[in-house]
């Protein structure tokens, strides 16, 4: 696992272009990046490596941390930075920082896309653990979606039926979570993509209208309200 951690800290660190010299360990007041030039930067990623390669996960997150400061946009290491704060356990900074990926990766291609699904089932795993029903059942009924959604993105035929149980599955869940918490828009929303991949779209169509109801605005992220947009306007219902 130590060796993974750092391999995927390393692939990271190459692909957002970082330097490959080698980086002395840096005092206390060098843990925070310091200059505005690349050239000034403290190496976070390699230093994170330096500190996972030794078993030290809770010295590895400071620097996580700093380099998200220099570096908001990137994904997948705050998605790494949410799997160490989990395992070490900071659950409430662990959530914030899968909520914070689930909402910049939502229009997201490639890697960061694909680890959506692993990060609902985080949040979802999170929920279970303070009893949040409703967040635990709306990221359940997320992560099924998102993984027939996938299924059918794929080059590989899907199995269709177990499509269908999978989506029926989300919507069991989605409705529980209606459950616990009535009138939230992001339940509907992703109920509405249910429907609408189980070509009901009556019910779509009354799950968007639902939606209309909920003060979106104060719930959605920029994905998913312009996912609402294009739904209204596909729908005829004008703009929300």
């Amino acid at each position: 696992m130590r060796r993974l951690s750092v391999s995927l800290l390393l692939s990271c660190w190459a692909v957002l272009g970082c330097r490959t010299t080698a980086v002395s360990q840096p005092q206390a007041s060098e843990v925070i990046a310091r200059g505005a030039t690349p050239k000034d930067e403290t190496d976070h990623l390699r230093l994170a490596a330096e500190h996972l390669d030794r078993a030290d996960e809770a010295g590895a997150v400071p620097h996580l941390q700093a380099h998200l400061r220099l570096q908001p946009d990137a994904l997948m290491v705050r998605a790494y930075l949410g799997e160490l704060l989990m395992k070490t356990g900071n659950r409430p900074e662990s959530q914030s920082q899968f909520e914070r990926f689930t909402r910049d990766a939502a229009g997201a291609t490639g890697p960061a896309k694909k680890h959506l699904i692993h990060v609902h089932t985080r949040l979802m795993e999170l929920a279970g653990q303070t009893d949040d029903t409703y967040a635990e059942q709306l990221h359940r009924g997320i992560g099924l979606l998102l993984l027939v959604k996938q299924w059918h993105e794929s080059s590989a035929p899907a199995d269709e039926a177990l499509a269908e149980r999978t989506l029926v599955q989300a919507a069991q869940a989605l409705k529980r979570a209606d459950g616990e918490k009535p009138n939230e828009a992001r339940v509907w929303l992703y109920l509405a993509e249910v429907w609408y991949e189980l070509e009901q779209p009556s019910s779509a169509r009354n799950a968007i209208r639902k939606v209309r109801l909920c003060q979106p605005t104060w719930t959605l992220n920029s994905h998913e309200r312009e996912l609402l947009r294009s739904r209204c306007q596909s729908e005829g219902l004008g703009d929300w």
